[in-house]
């Protein structure tokens, strides 16, 4: 026999008149903190592998000053942290194709991404009719 939840009692409700307001409440599962923070974990990692695995050079870029502070101090993540730009600056007009094909193309790919299309992306479903706007906040398609 299955057990009876608060939100099954609207189907029941049949209601003649129109102005009569329905009220629905969904059911209520008490859920372990356990879970939800292996969950929560579970998809943290997700999201950290995804990001290696999708943005390697992006990544490696962030995490390289704190690992060169970490290993020979911070006057050497001083000095790459100038030599390092000077270099790409100094490559850049050499060897111009080599450059953009490495470095530059790949950059304003991500720049592209991150600032152009995935900020637009929601009012731009929104006004052609794609997403929705569900209580309140608008579902766009991925």
């Amino acid at each position: 026999m299955l057990r009876r939840l608060p939100g099954d009692e609207a189907r029941n409700l049949v209601s003649t008149t129109p102005d009569t307001a329905v009220v629905f409440r969904p059911a209520v599962m008490q859920t372990p903190a356990i879970v939800t923070i292996v969950i929560w974990l579970a998809r943290l990692l997700r999201g950290l592998i995804r990001t290696l695995w999708r943005h390697p050079i992006a990544c490696t870029a962030a995490v390289s000053p704190a690992v060169v502070t970490l290993t020979y101090g911070w006057r050497m993540a001083v000095v790459l942290a100038g030599f390092l730009p000077a270099m790409g600056l100094s490559w850049a007009p050499l060897e111009r194709d080599s450059f953009l094909r490495v470095i530059g193309w790949p950059l304003l790919a991500w720049w592209r991404l991150v600032w152009v299309y995935r900020r637009h992306w929601q009012p731009v479903m929104i006004v052609s009719g794609l997403g929705r706007h569900l209580r309140g906040r608008a579902t766009c398609p991925a």
